[in-house]
């Protein structure tokens, strides 16, 4: 079992068979084995269903049996990984943190916009028809509504949270983290988003004005989505942001595919009222 924490999870698609098979696969922290011939030199731990082509191939759970659709775990060839989806985190002391005006709370950091606040989603679909972040500029005690983030860039969220210790005034909730020397510090997550929105429900706040201050939403609205492949549309079943995933209906059944070989414009979204 993994020792990785749920939230720095990686992941990566596999093509086994020499690329014929492709699949999504967890890529695990465990260390190779020694052998005397060599054969788990430079090679990493994945688990899935079926890595078809992992060396020393085994079920995940030792009461299930080897089968296709079952979980497994096998060394491969970091070579034959694609679409790595890797968190990163870092730990800063809360001195720094200070310095850099490092508060709790959510962000998504762009190329073109920078890093900004964010107030989750936003159902509201835009006149290209597709969600945006809803952006919030400003101090946090007097946000004010900031134009939404480009989604034709990659973005990623970031999340900040602080160590709680007696006597900080950086109002920290969070389990205490530590820097590399034992301090309490600031945790940086940093993580892919994938420029997609899972069907569901959302709040939509369509009454909201650049510049001025978030209002209330002003109700709810039920998105479903379908992917454009082969000049066919494809409902969405649902979306795993942390592994990268998007799974659709395709043949009858609801398969996955990797989230990041959709492009945002092949993406359909309806939205009603709920």
């Amino acid at each position: 079992m993994t020792t990785v924490p749920e939230d720095l999870r990686t992941f990566a698609t596999f093509d086994g068979h020499g690329g014929k098979v492709s699949k999504r696969v967890e890529v695990l922290d465990h260390r190779p084995p020694v052998s005397p011939d060599g054969r788990y030199d430079g090679l990493v731990a994945v688990r899935g269903e079926h890595p078809l082509g992992a060396l020393d191939e085994r079920a995940a759970d030792d009461s299930a049996e080897l089968t296709r659709g079952v979980a497994s775990i096998g060394w491969v060839d970091p070579a034959t990984l694609r679409d790595w989806y890797r968190p990163d985190r870092v730990v800063v002391s809360l001195l720094d943190a200070r310095r850099s005006g490092l508060e709790p709370g959510v962000y998504a950091d762009s190329r073109g916009r920078g890093r900004v606040r964010i107030d989750g989603q936003e159902a509201h679909l835009g006149s290209d028809g597709r969600p945006a972040f809803r952006a919030l500029a400003g101090t946090a005690e007097a946000p004010k509504v900031d134009v939404p983030l480009p989604m034709d860039q990659a973005v990623r969220l970031v999340v900040v949270t602080v160590a709680r210790r007696d006597g900080d005034d950086l109002g920290g909730t969070a389990p205490a983290h530590r820097t590399s020397t034992g301090a309490a510090g600031v945790e940086v997550v940093t993580t892919p988003v994938a420029p997609l929105l899972a069907p569901g429900e959302y709040p939509e706040y369509a009454d909201d004005v650049p510049g001025l201050p978030p209002r209330p939403a002003s109700g709810r609205v039920r998105v479903s989505a379908s992917v454009l492949l082969d000049g066919a549309l494809h409902p969405v079943d649902r979306l795993d942001e942390q592994a990268n995933t998007l799974w659709i209906e395709r043949g009858g059944r609801v398969v996955p595919i990797a989230a990041s070989d959709v492009g945002g414009d092949l993406v359909r979204y309806t939205a009603t009222p709920v």
